[in-house]
């Protein structure tokens, strides 16, 4: 199979470009360079899709773009709907024109939820998004849909909840090494009792692979995680433990604009196209913790 990842050097998108190249043929494309040789650089500001599905044809799309930052979103929420609307439709777009038997597979996220009224979130449920992030999420699948609709354009949408793992510097666990480096005391958002659904980036690569060879591409979106509600606090005292570090940890009971009370996926589309949860929370971390000891 040939794939395309937008996004390519990102967080889930390099993940995605090493676990794949093992068994198909993987091109990237990203606004940062790459050494890569199957690799289209993109412009930052008006970026065009276009030429890249002119002078190649691929079986599947994966987007792997885009603000992946509830916080940027809020502080710039015209950025954020360029980066993660107006891209989706351009690339959709481009597929119709150029490449119409490519399927397409948008990396949405469980912010379109915001604060569920009850656990565990179904897809189905009343979507009522906290952040631009989350409002911007949502237009995308909603132009997902549309190009299904209107030009048959092969397309799936995941709902992805709260990845982590090596390579990524951002979010919970990146903000809490950090503190780890200047004090014994580590100062979070919130009450600690704030739960999420955390799943490994191994797993959710495992979770695409099921998705590439059964989803139906129908235009529908498919929660994407553990299954697993884990309070903050604990995530927070099971990291610190996998660095061998003796920290006290602390909330400040402030919620951050844009985030969630509580959540906790219903995955059984996901597991009823083949996909188990491989990666307890203790060993994903103790991966994270081990990658950021050697590498930062």
């Amino acid at each position: 199979m040939k794939i395309l990842i937008i996004g390519a050097r990102g967080f889930i998108g390099s993940h995605a470009y090493h676990f794949f190249s093992k068994d198909h043929q993987v091109w990237g494309a990203d606004v940062l360079t790459s050494g890569d040789t199957n690799f289209f650089l993109l412009n930052r500001v008006n970026t065009d899709f276009n030429q890249i599905f002119e002078t190649e044809k691929f079986d599947l799309c994966l987007n792997a773009s885009g603000n992946g930052s509830v916080p940027v979103s809020i502080n710039n929420p015209l950025l954020d709907f360029e980066l993660n609307v107006s891209n989706t439709i351009k690339i959709l777009d481009a597929i119709r024109i150029h490449n119409p038997q490519c399927k397409y597979i948008h990396l949405s996220s469980a912010a379109v939820y915001g604060n569920p009224v009850s656990l565990p979130v179904t897809e189905n449920m009343t979507l009522r998004p906290l952040s631009p992030y989350g409002w911007h999420k949502l237009y995308a699948e909603q132009i997902c849909k549309e190009y299904f609709s209107l030009y048959n354009t092969a397309s799936i949408m995941l709902r992805i909840f709260s990845v982590y793992g090596e390579n990524l510097k951002k979010q919970l666990f990146w903000d809490i090494y950090q503190k780890t480096l200047q004090s014994k005391n580590i100062e979070l958002f919130g009450t600690g009792f704030e739960t999420r659904d955390f799943i490994y980036i191994q797993d959710l690569m495992q979770a695409i692979n099921c998705i590439i060879d059964k989803g139906l591409f129908n235009g529908e979106a498919i929660n994407v995680s553990s299954g697993i509600e884990t309070t903050i606090k604990d995530a927070a005292e099971i990291f610190c433990t996998s660095l061998n570090k003796e920290k006290t940890v602390t909330f400040n009971k402030i919620t951050k604009p844009g985030d969630p009370l509580n959540w906790k996926a219903d995955i059984s589309l996901l597991t009823n196209l083949g996909f188990k949860n491989n990666t307890s929370i203790e060993t994903g971390l103790k991966s994270t913790g081990k990658w950021l000891k050697e590498n930062i």
